[in-house]
């Protein structure tokens, strides 16, 4: 008996001992799930079709972009490919602004701003940039009468793929619409539960001068582009065509259809009886660089697009829709957020936008920071050719869009690209790059012919064509000197995060040049530091104490604080290349005579000028000077304190996230702002402006009555800073966490260094924090004011519990 009781004791304990383990690892198991597969909503969806553009969904694959109305009796995807742009390669070189130079440059200092101001605009300006075209609409007309039930249009954020479903005459309808990268594609699945019930023409139409071709279930539209087209805000309407000039294009729909039969009727196709159909689209234009013109030196866009389309129809719909997650996923699913569930994740987007009231909706900033993700991923692909998301992203409706939806240099272009390093998207930052390689060629003409200097320089704007000289209208935005040196942070920027030291010793040659052209064009000011003459301070005027106002001043501190984060990257990346010392020893010599910031003694606030002036309007939403907090790291709560305060006190003053609605750059910088300086309660009002004013129906932000997707991007990137930092050489969690969100979660965050974060909170405190190591570098984590030393080996990963 007792060998009985003692073998049963052994087994039961055994059991004992096994149920604890398990318990042990399911809690552990549970503490480390990743949320890949969402746990709160991850789709916007509306139950009406779209009725106008802020409605419509987009859709993109980086050159293809779509915007998708979902109609019943007739439906929209406006269409728009990423190259289509009016203009050609043209020499704007500015040849005798040189001899004025020295004069305003005089007149400066000598503070005679007006004389300045209008010697500037007579002599210094040029032509406006060309604009970025809409290419034309896929329309397809269902053959139906009655009224649609149960409709549904979603945006499946997880999988990249538009849905709308409808009951119509007992009959449920299906479209399943996504662009494919692989696939150079935009593909619209359309079916029913009962055979033969599509019945439906389709065709293809455009703004632009065009024809039209059907052949072989096929519609083809060939279309060219003027050689000009003007700025919406000139008032001027025609846009002007020219023989011989202009960019070609082509638009090509291939149907395939199972059951039923296609014909022609004119300009159409219809489909009859059907019981599934596909439409197979895809487009080109003849841009063959940004040097080149697309008529004389165009490629075969035809050729290229047939090819495309060959191969498309050759393709099982599966393989293609299965390609297109492969790829799609392989980006999107690198971040999963958990900021809690709403009561709201279960209402229409609209209605949830229209109803928005502060404190009520936390999954909403989670929803609209994968949707930020989302639109880097449509309009932002690295390839030949590749354009970084323009003012409106891929996706643009009219001939003349807004601000000629180009390349704004003074801070929307930039803007677009704050979140994608910690978003876990660095190779989406390449076409930006590419785009700062490119404009050294004009910018290097530019900086010798209007200022005599080596390197080069990019002022306020640029277009596809990728030249640098001032654009037209005032000096106020047009000779921004800074435009080069911000696309220069971005170049360092993708090295901090990615640690690859090819592509610095590839970019490190752009770095330099545009350092360079600061090095010959700093001018001494009266009391000898070097600054920029002539400058402007973002587009904002400056009251003087005797009541002057104006614009044209030298050394607007956020010209000084870019310039500067210019030469010290430039040495950064000299020490990690172990290259050109000399050149570090004359950039040094130069940072020492920068003009500083300065703090005024009367108010306490930093000034935004060289000289304590007020602002003109200093409620308009523009705080340039903020640049060293917002972008660089100059101004710091930890490092800079007095900075630091002085900027707080700027902020409490001039609340730049009261103008405009919190829409486009004014919510964007704000956020940033508030985040940088650790005041969750700030951020989160602004987050909560945002989201109350400044969103159109289907969650692009509003500025203006147009979309500008820096608004969404900026907003983006503030979301990943309240999260996660790592500015001052630390890596810094849940710096700004608002007390809206006690419980989350977040994987796949990116930190400078090659690291990547994943971390967990509850009530308020952090759990858990996973970091992995892309290239074995050290670090400090901080969590409030406790650190961690970082020491681990090359894609290793270690938990750290708080």
């Amino acid at each position: 008996m007792d060998f009985i009781f003692k073998k049963y004791t052994s087994f039961f304990k055994n059991l004992a001992v096994g149920f604890l383990i398990l318990f042990f690892w399911l809690i552990y198991s549970c503490s480390n799930t990743t949320i890949n597969e969402p746990k709160n909503n991850q789709s916007i969806w509306f139950e009406n079709p779209a009725n106008n553009w802020n409605e419509a969904i987009p859709i993109g694959n980086g050159t293809l972009g779509g915007m998708v109305y979902g109609g019943i009796e007739s439906d929209t995807i406006k269409i728009n490919e990423e190259t289509l742009w009016s203009g050609g390669p043209r020499d704007l070189q500015n040849l005798t602004a040189i001899n004025y130079l020295p004069r305003i440059r005089k007149l400066l200092l000598e503070h005679k701003t007006k004389e300045a101001e209008a010697l500037i605009d007579s002599t210094m300006l040029g032509e406006y940039n060309e604009c970025y075209l809409p290419m034309g609409d896929l329309i397809i007309s269902q053959i139906s009468e009655g009224k649609a039930t149960n409709y549904k249009r979603q945006l499946d954020l997880n999988k990249g793929i538009v849905d709308v479903t409808y009951n119509l005459d007992n009959v449920i309808y299906k479209k399943e619409v996504f662009a494919s990268f692989p696939d150079k594609a935009i593909i619209v699945k359309m079916s029913a539960d009962k055979s033969g019930q599509l019945n439906f023409s389709t065709s293809l139409t455009s703004l632009l001068k065009h024809s039209v071709e059907i052949k072989d279930n096929r519609i083809i539209l060939s279309g060219n582009a003027p050689k000009h087209a003007y700025p919406h805000y000139l008032g001027k309407k025609d846009a002007l065509y020219e023989e011989g000039y202009g960019m070609r294009f082509n638009m090509v729909l291939h149907i395939r259809n199972k059951g039923g039969n296609v014909t022609t009727e004119k300009d159409k196709l219809i489909v009859q009886n059907a019981d599934e159909v596909e439409l197979l689209f895809t487009a080109t234009t003849s841009f063959n660089g940004y040097d080149k013109d697309p008529v004389k030196d165009g490629k075969d866009y035809e050729q290229i697009a047939k090819n495309t389309v060959e191969s498309l129809s050759k393709t099982d719909y599966s393989k293609l829709k299965s390609r297109h997650l492969k790829d799609y996923k392989g980006l999107y699913d690198r971040v999963s957020i958990d900021l809690g569930k709403s009561s709201k994740d279960s209402i229409p987007t609209d209605e949830r936008i229209k109803s928005f009231s502060p404190g009520t909706d936390p999954s909403l900033t989670a929803l609209y920071y994968q949707f930020g993700r989302y639109l880097l991923i449509s309009s932002s692909r690295p390839g030949e050719f590749a354009q970084p998301a323009n003012l409106q992203g891929i996706w643009s409706r009219l001939l003349q869009p807004a601000w000629s939806a180009n390349w704004t240099l003074n801070c929307n272009a930039q803007i677009n690209y704050w979140p994608v390093e910690t978003a876990n998207l660095s190779e989406l930052h390449l076409p930006l790059v590419e785009l700062t390689k490119e404009l050294s060629v004009d910018g290097a003409k530019t900086a010798r012919n209007m200022y005599e200097a080596n390197g080069w320089i990019a002022h306020h704007n640029a277009d596809i064509w990728r030249t640098t000289s001032p654009v037209g209208g005032s000096g106020l935005w047009a000779i921004y000197q800074v435009g080069s040196a911000w696309l220069c942070h971005h170049l360092w920027e993708h090295y901090e995060f990615t640690q690859d030291k090819e592509y610095l010793k590839e970019v490190y040659p752009i770095m330099k040049g545009a350092a360079q052209f600061y090095l010959d064009n700093l001018q001494r000011d009266e009391d000898g530091f070097l600054v920029t003459n002539p400058s402007e301070s973002f587009e904002n005027y400056f009251v003087k104490p005797d009541g002057e106002k104006g614009w044209a001043c030298v050394g607007a501190t956020q010209d000084m604080q870019i310039i500067r984060d210019l030469f010290q990257n430039c040495k950064l990346a000299i020490s990690e290349l172990d290259t050109d010392k000399e050149f570090g020893v004359k950039l040094d010599a130069y940072l020492s005579q920068l003009l500083p910031m300065r703090i005024s003694p009367s108010t306490g606030r930093l000034q935004e000028w060289k000289d304590d002036w007020k602002a003109a309007t200093p409620f308009a939403g523009q705080v340039a000077h903020g640049w060293g907090l917002a972008v660089g790291n100059q101004i710091s709560p930890r490092t800079t304190p007095e900075l630091a305060e002085a900027f707080t006190k700027t902020l409490e003053y001039r609340k730049p996230w009261e103008a405009n609605n919190s829409g486009s750059w004014t919510g964007s910088f704000s956020a940033k702002f508030w985040a940088r300086l650790g005041n969750e309660e700030m951020l989160q009002k602004v987050l909560d402006e945002h989201f109350e004013k400044a969103l159109f129906p289907n969650l692009t932000s509003n500025f203006g009555g147009f979309w500008e997707i820096d608004g969404n991007l900026g907003i983006t990137a503030s979301i990943g800073e309240m999260l996660l930092q790592s500015h001052d050489g630390e890596i810094e969690v849940l710096p700004a966490l608002p007390s809206f969100y006690p419980n989350g979660k977040v994987e796949g965050l990116k930190a400078r260094g090659g690291f990547t974060v994943d971390m967990e909170w509850s009530g308020g405190i952090l759990k858990q924090v996973r970091v992995h190591s892309q290239s074995g570098e050290k670090a400090v984590l901080r969590y409030g004011e406790q650190l961690r030393e970082i020491n681990i080996d090359k894609d290793r990963d270690v938990n750290f519990y708080f």
